[in-house]
């Protein structure tokens, strides 16, 4: 097989396996947890190292730059909702605390040995080790992304039936995973990249909500006044894009070292 094959080969092994599995067993967890597997199989295969598959730290003023996107992004969001009227009731309380701490933690897992490990780690790493152009390595692995994303809707996730979300929904996971290809570009990393991508889930799924839920401050309608699901989310994802794609394209990159 030619090496310019490999990483789509690979992906599409991935989208069959993780879209099949959550179907024939009825255990929506399995298109996300079948992506660790699959990221040591293919590193094996593809012989990547460590560094290759981006674990590595990278600089302090890229974990910075990684931890203000989803926080501004969300700030944004509730401050105009609140503007506009359209915040609460809000449902703060001790339970929803501790929930929320578990799912920043689990998620931090989750997202370095699956999404972040397969999409920015093995994906990203495998068409850089094939001299594939950095800008095409970034967009091609968003489009990756976001394509995994469409069963999301069929398999009993919390979004199953909701098909007028479709393309709102996974034009923002396009710009969300060009963001967080930037942030591992521009820092080696998939820890960097997973932290940003910890924080957007644990932040906005508890404040915000996921699939067709409402969080807890109750902010409505979700296809506006949210990051992920809302025309506004949309809007604040493309300029940031914008910003890092001019931030990181017009200035030399710099070593971690």
């Amino acid at each position: 097989m030619k090496k310019e094959y490999i990483p789509l080969s690979g992906f599409i092994i991935a989208l069959v396996l993780t879209a099949v599995a959550p179907i024939l067993t009825g255990n929506s967890n399995l298109q996300v947890t079948l992506l660790f597997p699959l990221i040591l199989i293919f590193a094996y295969w593809t012989k990547m190292n460590a560094a290759e598959l981006g674990l590595v730290f990278g600089k302090r003023k890229e974990y910075l730059i990684a931890i203000a996107y989803p926080l501004i992004s969300a700030l944004i969001v509730i401050t105009l909702a609140t503007i506009s009227g359209h915040i609460g009731p809000i449902n703060l309380s001790f339970t929803a605390l501790i929930a929320f701490l578990g799912l920043f933690f689990t998620t931090l897992i989750l997202t370095v040995t699956t999404e972040e490990g397969f999409f920015r780690g093995w994906l990203f790493g495998v068409m850089e080790k094939y001299e594939f152009s950095s800008k095409s390595i970034i967009l091609l692995t968003a489009l990756a992304f976001t394509i995994w994303h469409i069963p999301l809707f069929f398999i009993g996730t919390g979004m199953e039936g909701a098909y007028n979300m479709i393309p709102l929904y996974l034009s923002t996971v396009f710009t969300g995973g060009a963001i967080m290809g930037t942030i591992r570009y521009r820092s080696g990393s998939i820890i960097t990249s997973s932290l940003s991508h910890t924080i957007w889930n644990s932040v906005n799924y508890t404040l915000f909500g996921f699939g067709t839920s409402v969080g807890i401050l109750g902010i409505m309608p979700i296809n506006i006044f949210d990051p992920e699901r809302g025309y506004l989310g949309l809007v604040i994802n493309a300029l940031f894009l914008i910003i890092f794609w001019y931030y990181t394209f017009h200035f030399p990159k710099k070593s971690n070292s």
